[in-house]
């Protein structure tokens, strides 16, 4: 997994030793020897991961991390802090300001690609998401969100599969603490496997000893191969003190590890920090679903567009053609209805086209395609439908626009009427474009006999 590494130190021999390290795997590492020649790189070169020595002459590297972090171009890097010191306060302080991980002096290797490995991968997810994002922006089909942003969330769900009971309690205690958590609680891996799936967590806390002698990385594994729990935080505490044990953790999926014995401190920061990533990403993945959603909905109606209906129409051709059934093609279209815009005004119309589509849609099933195929155009495609369903929906759909006037918001009452274009197809002659040219030609007739008139394609 190649990526760039900025790595900022004043002394160049620690430099040279992490960059040869570095190179050694096939990354691309970039140098910095002070604070702000950290910051001005990290701007312009954009790195995957920054490794951040916390002693340096210009300005420490919690300040460093600060300016990072608070800064747009840079807050979505990655930064591992560098320090000679293990104190849990150097820990906590660099959490604080939007550290992710501590590398401590003398580097250990496996420690160092075990954590570069799982922040690329952390960053390539985010990059993706952003870029997904960004297009669906420039596509005027989502909205930009910062982190942080959104609406207002429902609490979080914490469960914990701690290694006993009394360690499970103390976890509750303090995590139950943070505004808008929800704790809960297992006693074996089973039970955890079963608890993730009827709760889908936000986050899960795991032991390396689980109760009742369960495997731990086998857990971890489990979750993350779920797809109700595949984008929960997951944090591993590991209890044998051995790198390695950690390293395995966070290839299998751990988003984060910490290492007994902890301050409980840093365990709830730790855990603030991965459940505001998850929120960020979340609400990305939904700007996406949601910019791919408006894709085919159009906006008036809440229908969906013809761009939709030509693609699911071809679903109804291959069932069609399986059943053996036949299915019908309508085509509609709002008489005269240019008339209301220039006498009425056009929020009128489009009222006219909102409640049209109402009606529309409550009178026809569940299963049938309704789309608006432009202007005062709409289609209905009805499945498993012979030509006297459709003789039969088609009349019962212009008289529930006829029977009924049009209310504006200034109460002013418009009786429209629809005309209405049918085309039966069969399961051998049933090519969607085909189908909707008949209908369409269906409809002019409508038109050409004096509107208000339901029409079947002669060659039906």
């Amino acid at each position: 997994m190649p990526g760039r590494i900025l790595v900022v130190d004043d002394v160049a021999t620690n430099r040279l030793i992490l960059k040869a390290k570095l190179a050694a795997s096939y990354y691309d590492v970039i140098e910095a020897d002070c604070g702000q020649a950290a910051f001005d790189t990290a701007r312009k070169e954009q790195p995957d991961v920054i490794l951040l020595d916390i002693m340096m002459p210009d300005m420490d590297g919690y300040e460093v991390c600060e300016l990072l972090k608070a800064c747009p171009e840079t807050s979505h890097i990655p930064v591992v802090m560098v320090t000679a010191s293990s104190a849990p306060k150097e820990r906590i302080r660099g959490l604080s300001v939007g550290a992710d991980d501590f590398l401590v002096k003398p580097i250990n290797d496996k420690a160092l690609f075990a954590r570069v490995r799982n922040l690329l991968r952390v960053k390539i997810m985010f990059d993706e998401l952003k870029l997904r994002d960004s297009t669906s922006r420039e596509l005027g089909l989502s909205e930009f969100l910062e982190p942080g942003d959104g609406a207002e969330r429902e609490n979080d769900t914490v469960m914990l599969a701690p290694a006993t009971k009394g360690q499970g309690d103390v976890w509750r205690e303090r995590i139950s603490r943070m505004p808008n958590v929800e704790v809960i609680g297992t006693c074996s891996e089973r039970e955890a496997l079963n608890m993730a799936r009827l709760e889908q967590p936000d986050a899960i806390i795991v032991h390396q000893r689980l109760m009742e002698d369960g495997d731990s990385l086998r857990l971890i594994s489990a979750l993350r191969a779920r797809p109700e729990t595949r984008q929960a935080v997951m944090i591993y505490i590991v209890s044998d003190g051995a790198i390695e044990t950690a390293a395995k953790a966070l290839d299998l999926g751990t988003s984060d590890y910490v290492m007994e014995p902890f301050e409980p401190e840093e365990l709830i920061i730790r855990l603030r920090t991965q459940l505001q990533r998850k929120h960020y990403s979340d609400q990305l993945r939904s700007n996406m679903r949601d910019g791919l959603k408006m894709a085919v909905i159009d906006p008036l109606t809440g229908l969906y567009n013809r761009r939709y209906a030509t693609q699911h129409m071809q679903k109804i051709v291959d069932r069609a053609k399986e059943s053996g059934n036949d299915f019908a093609v309508m085509m509609m279209d709002l008489d005269r209805f240019k008339l209301i815009n220039d006498t009425v005004g056009h929020d009128a119309g489009d009222m006219v086209l909102k409640e049209f589509a109402l009606r529309i849609q409550e009178n026809v099933r569940g299963v049938d395609l309704i789309a608006r195929m432009g202007g005062e155009e709409f289609l209905v495609v009805m499945p498993d439908a012979g030509s006297m369903v459709a003789k039969h929906v088609s009349e019962r759909l212009r008289r529930a626009v006829e029977s009924k006037p049009f209310v504006t918001k200034d109460g002013v009452e418009l009786n429209i009427t629809v005309s209405i274009g049918v085309a039966i197809a069969s399961s051998t002659n049933c090519e969607p474009s085909a189908l909707i040219k008949r209908a369409d030609l269906a409809l002019y007739a409508a038109k050409s006999g004096g509107r208000n008139l339901v029409s079947f394609h002669e060659a039906a």
